[in-house]
């Protein structure tokens, strides 16, 4: 979600931008209104004293949808993982399809290429490293091109 706000708000300096398997703020409205609300708790619940990552995906999701949709879109690529992995929040069971349609929905907004054959789980980047290397390259390549 750094990433897209950045390309949003410093768009001039921006030339594309590739995802691997990060939040979407389209989360918010894929997940039931239980499992995002679990979540949340599930968040604010960590411990902030063991230097955990402690994401305020409340305010991201607010300040992204408050940014400058960008101008035009940029090259761009999606990538998703392709084994199931689940959140653990809620009622509504997994939260993997929600997952997967915010990634969608995300891929949607960018005008992005969306690789959803990744052959990993969560961790793409340690997983199929190649890959994400991959797809930065074709980015760069398509933003050079223009």
């Amino acid at each position: 979600m750094i990433a897209e706000l950045f390309a949003r708000t410093d768009f001039p300096h921006v030339s594309g931008l590739v995802t691997v398997d990060g939040a979407s703020p389209y989360l918010r409205d894929t997940l039931t209104p239980a499992q995002w609300s679990d979540w949340m708790h599930k968040i604010e619940a960590m411990d902030r004293g063991k230097g955990l990552e402690v994401p305020d995906y409340e305010a991201s999701v607010a300040e992204i949808r408050g940014a400058p949709p960008m101008p035009h879109p940029l090259p761009a690529a999606v990538l998703t993982s392709d084994k199931p992995w689940d959140l653990a929040v809620g009622d509504g069971g997994s939260t993997w399809p929600a997952w997967l349609a915010a990634q969608d929905d995300l891929a949607r907004e960018l005008h992005a290429r969306h690789v959803t054959d990744t052959d990993s789980g969560h961790g793409i980047a340690v997983e199929r490293p190649r890959l994400v290397a991959d797809a930065v390259r074709e980015v760069v390549d398509e933003a050079r091109k223009q």
